[in-house]
């Protein structure tokens, strides 16, 4: 069983250079409050991967009131700064966030094994270039880091683009080779963790939990507030709390819970 009372807070699309400074600190303040286990960064920390974004995604990162792991998005990459969007795309997140964009991000703890990798590309062979891919060399590697983990873990991926889309983000797509990754996740992983469509939910896919987190404090919003989620995790039982903001505070806007028998959730 998890360990009671793990607590996983789930922000994503902060966008600094677009973001509202009075709902970061807003932000801040709540997470304090919800005191989590862990905070997941479910990519583009930026909106054009400046030098100024990141060092105010960096300050802010800085601030956190539990252990971070962070994972890229598209904005993270130059956008049409073309030469350093081909030759060195990751050059400022190396920089500034001090990981390998190329190699799974690992963070373990008391009843906890969480996994991040980078969903995010320098192109694709579709004219829109934001939406990511995980490939078979990912996939390899989180499957490994999981099968390390001791088999009560609650075993959560942290990535960027979508494996659970609503009627409402259809058109933004699904990660690339989303299939092939939910075949290789079944049974291994419990928990998926994005952002990137700025809409904030959670549901169950091939026995698997998906939680999709809204844009934290950015003015880019996509149809709704912004939010972020709290996931808690009990033994068998599993919370996803989406926290949307009113105005002045962060509050609980939906709440869905999940139970897991032989490695298979499903919602109650």
């Amino acid at each position: 069983m998890t360990t009671p009372g793990l607590r996983i807070a789930q922000i994503s699309d902060l966008h600094f250079g677009r973001h509202l400074p009075a709902m970061a600190e807003a932000l801040l303040a709540d997470l304090a409050a919800v005191a989590p286990s862990m905070v997941a960064v479910c990519g583009d920390l930026t909106q054009t991967a400046r030098e100024a974004e990141f060092r105010a995604a960096r300050a802010f990162l800085d601030q956190l009131p539990a252990p971070a792991l962070v994972v890229p998005g598209n904005h993270d990459l130059p956008g049409w700064e073309v030469w350093s969007r081909f030759t060195s795309p990751w050059r400022r997140w190396r920089h500034h966030l001090g990981t390998d964009p190329y190699r799974p991000v690992v963070l373990t703890m008391d009843g906890l094994a969480a996994v991040g990798v980078n969903t995010a590309r320098r192109w694709g062979p579709h004219p829109d270039w934001s939406r990511g891919r995980i490939d078979a060399r990912q996939l390899v590697a989180i499957g490994a880091e999981f099968d390390r983990a001791p088999v009560a873990d609650l075993r959560v991926l942290i990535a960027h683009h979508p494996f659970l889309l609503t009627e409402a983000g259809l058109h933004r797509g699904l990660v690339g080779r989303a299939p092939l990754a939910l075949r290789r996740l079944r049974r291994k992983a419990d928990l998926l963790l994005g952002g990137h469509i700025h809409l904030g939910y959670s549901g169950v896919v091939d026995g698997l939990v998906v939680a999709q987190s809204g844009t934290a404090f950015s003015d880019r919003l996509k149809g709704e507030p912004n939010s972020y989620n709290l996931v808690e995790a009990d033994g068998d039982r599993l919370a996803v709390t989406v926290r949307r903001w009113g105005g002045a505070r962060f509050d609980t806007h939906d709440r869905r819970e999940y139970t897991r028998t032989e490695r298979q959730w499903s919602a109650l």
